[in-house]
């Protein structure tokens, strides 16, 4: 029965979260909405089985898959470099963000660099899970990244490109 009440609180945090239009609205509702139930202690969140995990990860990576088309790896042609200086300096910057993280925060070094990795949190938050680091921590270090990106970047970008340049 608790299982049936963490779904039901995740789908209404999930719906909540949509209708604030909140970054990854489904994701942020749920996992706020259960994660202040169990923090609150109003009433027991039971640990999901292994097996759910592999579940999510499948139904993530199919998810996924999907985006991949012919015209994705047609447009590889054009995109390689770009995408590799942009991968390149997203994993440097992210590694050292982990590392100095771990040094000046204290954060355990596996659960830092997860956290300041490139990646969504869904993915990130799953790969920690999997990798044994602290998930609850990486899954905050990516919403408050996810949070602040959505308010910073628009105002930024505004600045440095004006109506009707390119």
């Amino acid at each position: 029965m608790s299982y049936l009440w963490t779904l039901l609180i995740g789908l209404a945090g999930a719906l909540i979260g949509v209708k604030l239009k909140l970054p990854a609205g489904a994701l942020v509702g749920s996992m706020v909405a259960v994660g202040l139930v169990n923090v609150w202690g109003i009433i027991p969140i039971p640990t999901p089985p292994a097996g759910i995990r592999f579940a999510m990860q499948l139904v993530l990576g199919t998810i996924l898959g999907t985006k991949l088309t012919a015209d994705t790896f047609l447009a590889l042609k054009d995109l390689w470099r770009p995408a590799l200086l942009c991968t390149a300096i997203a994993i440097g910057t992210g590694v050292l963000s982990g590392y100095l993280v771990s040094r000046w925060l204290g954060i355990e070094r596996l659960t830092a660099l997860l956290g300041t990795a490139p990646g969504g949190i869904s993915d990130m938050s799953l790969i920690a899970l999997d990798m044994g680091a602290q998930t609850s921590t990486v899954m905050v270090m990516h919403l408050a990244r996810l949070i602040s990106v959505i308010v910073v970047v628009p105002w930024v970008v505004r600045l440095l490109v004006q109506p009707g340049t390119s």
